[in-house]
């Protein structure tokens, strides 16, 4: 005799179990990344432990440059208290140490940035943390630029810049042997001749604005990043601020009668032989109205030559890529990718396709390409969903490292021909 049974029960268990598992599944696959997991053929570690000469807080990756020797070379600076910045190169399979930076140049935490001199070695510019330079009794002697020639492990110190200033950026002029750079935070252009050593002031760019969020002091308008084209000129993008006068009705007695008004993605120029910058009348994509935001940005996070003419630039707080046409001021904004802000850093990839590096800075990482063939925008995915990353290089063979800021930080091999396999 045949008895009904209830299994209502057991299967809605079973279905719960099975939601269970492939919510499971659906978590594993989204710590391995968004890229393609077959896209992804290396994952190096950066940092060496307590007896390795890359120790954690020293290990966050700064820039990333290729030369003509087939190496990728990187810098770092230090973090959470660390002291030390250090110099390595990458095959993407390995990642050798070079030098100490810190040990030839006292005080110096941090590598700011890279520079290709065009022949056997680079040049590099440095500076230290944020709240340093917002102690009043603050002792920092001022950052450095050298020269490192990778086959000797020579590092050649050209001097201090400017006294207790850092440098945020440089660029290098082969065509007349200049080196230009951005003192940080008072946000001075400076020129370095590599031939007779002299240093030339071109002036403030901005008065630097400071802001503290979070408990972290930064100074807003100091350039991130210079363009130079082939005839010398320098750009760059920055604030323009002026002084307000109030109406009388708003006037106080005893507080200021003008307030500040900002004017964000102003990209000026230099060229070569000129006393001061001048302003191209090229304005940045940006969010309108929101200049005066403190929280906001607006400026140029990174850059790089267009193989046909101008520059591909990223914006920081919006994420827009755009190009930037030197000889007519003119803009080409291409869009964005994703919701995120800041286009970090950029490289060409080997299929010809230009990659980007986005995300805010203390959030996970995107990566990004555009297709100048058919103008065409894709968000990719990131390397790790907890992967936070500050630079992207192409290698000699066309793929994309990525490389994370943090304090014990790894580098991803990124295959573009891999996507699809």
């Amino acid at each position: 005799m045949w008895k009904a049974v209830n299994i209502s029960k057991p299967v809605a268990i079973c279905g719960c179990f099975l939601a269970m598992f492939l919510f499971s599944q659906d978590l594993v696959a989204q710590r391995k990344g968004g890229l393609p997991p077959n896209s992804l053929v290396n994952r190096v570690l950066i940092s060496d432990g307590p007896k390795g000469p890359i120790q954690g807080g020293e290990s966050a990756v700064t820039d990333m440059i290729l030369l003509k020797d087939g190496w990728v070379y990187g810098s770092t600076k230090a973090t959470w208290g660390a002291r030390q910045c250090h110099i390595f190169r990458t095959d993407g399979d390995t990642v050798e140490h070079l030098l100490n930076l810190t040990t030839g140049l006292e005080e110096q935490s941090s590598i700011t940035d890279l520079v290709d001199a065009g022949g056997d070695g680079f040049y590099g510019c440095t500076s230290t943390y944020d709240a340093i330079f917002d102690e009043e009794s603050s002792a920092y002697p001022g950052g450095h630029i050298f020269y490192y020639t990778p086959g000797d492990n020579k590092l050649e110190d050209l001097g201090i810049i400017a006294e207790g200033q850092g440098i945020n950026c440089m660029a290098y002029d082969s065509l007349h042997g200049l080196l230009y750079g951005v003192t940080y935070p008072a946000g001075h252009l400076f020129s370095y001749d590599v031939n007779d050593k002299s240093i030339r002031d071109y002036g403030e760019v901005m008065t630097p604005w400071r802001v503290k969020d979070l408990g972290r002091v930064s100074w807003r308008g100091v350039p991130k990043v210079l363009m130079i084209d082939g005839a010398g000129t320098v750009y760059y993008a920055t604030y323009f601020r002026t002084e307000v006068e109030m109406v009388e009705e708003e006037q106080m007695k005893g507080s200021d009668n003008s307030y500040s008004s900002l004017e964000g993605g102003r990209i000026y120029r230099l060229a070569y032989g000129e006393e001061r910058p001048v302003f191209t009348g090229a304005i940045i994509p940006a969010q309108t109205g929101m200049d005066s935001d403190p929280i906001y940005e607006n400026g140029i996070a990174s850059a790089i030559p267009a193989r046909d003419g101008g520059f591909w630039c990223g914006t920081i707080n919006d994420g827009f890529l755009f190009k930037f046409i030197p000889s007519t001021s003119t803009i080409i904004n291409k869009g964005k990718a994703f919701q995120y802000w800041n286009l970090k850093s950029l490289a060409y990839g080997g299929d010809g396709k230009l990659y980007m590096l986005g995300g805010r800075d203390e959030d996970n990482s995107w990566i990004m390409s555009y297709d100048p063939a058919i103008g065409s925008l894709e968000c990719l995915g990131w390397p790790e969903n907890t992967a936070q990353c500050s630079v992207i290089c192409a290698d000699k063979d066309g793929r994309i490292i990525i490389a994370e800021n943090l304090r014990h930080s790894f580098m991803w091999v990124f295959d573009p021909d891999r996507m699809e396999k």
